[in-house]
């Protein structure tokens, strides 16, 4: 299962490790190393949207936040993907993609991570190629 983590920015990226302790949503408790990671950072916080994906290659469950590490192993290639794409699509009814990332990352705006649907990382994926 692929997943999402929702931050805060992250200030400086000279390492291609980021830790993340953000609360588990949405089936995000079920992360495990391995999991491939789509990075959003906020844009409320002064984050871009999507940014960039990773791996887990370590979890520390301890207490309601659990941490992972994230290998970050490619940036987005073209534009932006954030809340002006989303947004749109907050409160619709539909089953579409674009749909569950709005509410995933939106509906309830707390910072994150989140399972996602195969369908919801294939249009994540878009963003890298």
């Amino acid at each position: 299962m692929p997943f999402i983590a929702k931050t805060a920015p992250i200030p400086s990226l000279a390492d291609e490790h980021i830790r993340i302790e953000e609360r588990p949503m949405y089936g995000g408790r079920d992360i495990r190393v391995g999991s491939e990671v789509f990075l959003w950072s906020s844009e409320t916080q002064g984050g871009v949207g999507l940014w960039g994906k990773g791996t887990v290659t370590a979890i520390d469950p301890g207490g309601p936040k659990p941490a992972i590490t994230v290998r970050i192993d490619q940036r987005v290639n073209s534009g932006n993907f954030g809340l002006i794409e989303i947004a749109p699509h907050r409160d619709s009814t539909q089953d579409t993609p674009i749909v569950g990332l709005a509410r995933k990352l939106y509906k309830h705006a707390h910072n994150k991570i989140a399972g996602l649907t195969n369908a919801e990382a294939e249009l994540l994926q878009q963003n890298f190629e």
